[in-house]
């Protein structure tokens, strides 16, 4: 496949919890490999070809799952006992084999009506997260078609989502900033002061500026000994805000293991499941590539895992609006 082009440096500061980003370059047909030092002045590359990811399929964009939390059957029988639909959704503890790109459930058609009464933006779509999530390193280059190359044949139809989010993928995010945890989005503190309200959150402003229909959520690296706890129940007041402006929010995993036992991921997988919203499992695109897509530190991303972010993220957007498009 081919992929988008992209050359970035940044890293993250430190904002409630730790936050970690890569050094490494996105790249289209190409990889440029960022050497150890990571001061942008002393960076030297040198571009070896990308290989294509085999492992990549093409994934129905219109199936429709209706998931058992949020609907039931009734089964008309002698004695008229409803009979509920069978739950086939992996547990939250199983979050390594749920798929990369998640398909679309009856509670987010919910949520997307919702947001269609509210008058949300059905161009638009906003990231909450830190650097890692900011355009210039994710989904960014899709708005301007000189810096990634046509898609390959077998993932052409892409370009309609492209399309149809123009302006999005670009756009800075009130809501995707170097160091933010989060808690950061809950914080007047941490709006801009330039777009926002004195008295707005960055999640308010976020919303009431670009009125998204989904909402990337992934923070990266994100922890603090002991913060595992705080990390769910902040992410569950982004998922409870997000729903009630009518918005979809994508639960991303993320590919290190910094806090050494997965629990992040788990706790992503098991809010997802709680809610019944889309997971995208970044975690298990990124496992064919050698040390899983990070750099020796086991942290950072290296340039292939920021093209398979990019791209598997693109992926989600497309199959679940494409999916939306066919019971709309």
């Amino acid at each position: 496949m081919k992929r988008p082009s992209i050359l970035v440096t940044g890293f993250c500061l430190i904002s409630f919890f730790m936050s970690a980003c890569s050094s490494a370059s996105p790249v289209g047909q190409a990889v440029v490999v960022v050497n150890a030092t990571q001061t942008p002045a002393t960076m030297t590359a040198t571009v070896t070809p990308l290989a294509p990811t085999a492992t990549q399929t093409s994934l129905p964009s219109q199936t429709i799952t209706s998931t058992p939390e949020y609907t039931a059957t009734v089964t008309p029988t002698a004695t008229t006992t409803p009979t509920a639909t069978k739950d086939t959704r992996l547990p939250a503890s199983m979050w390594r084999q749920w798929s990369i790109v998640p398909t679309l459930s009856a509670r987010v058609v919910e949520i997307y009506r919702q947001g269609q009464q509210l008058g949300n933006d059905p161009h638009s779509f906003i990231r909450i997260g830190d650097c890692q999530s900011e355009p210039e390193v994710f989904l960014g280059i899709y708005d301007d078609p000189t810096r990634y190359p046509p898609f390959d044949k077998k993932y052409e139809y892409l370009q309609l989502t492209v399309n149809q989010f123009a302006g999005s993928f670009a756009r800075p995010n009130v809501t995707a900033r170097r160091g933010f945890g989060v808690a950061s989005v809950f914080s007047p503190l941490q709006n801009d002061p330039k777009l926002c309200n004195s008295s707005e959150t960055p999640l308010d402003c976020e919303y009431r500026l670009h009125k998204p229909i989904m909402a990337f959520v992934s923070m990266g690296t994100n922890w603090c000994k002991g913060c595992t706890a705080k990390f769910e129940e902040y992410l569950r007041k982004i998922v409870d805000f997000s729903i009630q402006n009518g918005v979809i929010p994508i639960l991303g995993t993320k590919a290190d293991n910094a806090e050494g036992d997965n629990s992040l991921n788990e706790v992503v997988a098991k809010v997802a499941y709680a809610y019944d919203v889309p997971m995208w499992n970044f975690w298990a695109a990124v496992q064919y590539l050698p040390n899983r897509g990070l750099e020796a530190d086991n942290i950072y991303l290296t340039v292939e895992g920021w093209n398979e972010r990019s791209f598997t993220g693109l992926q989600t957007l497309d199959t679940l609006w494409t999916a939306l498009q066919a019971i709309h």
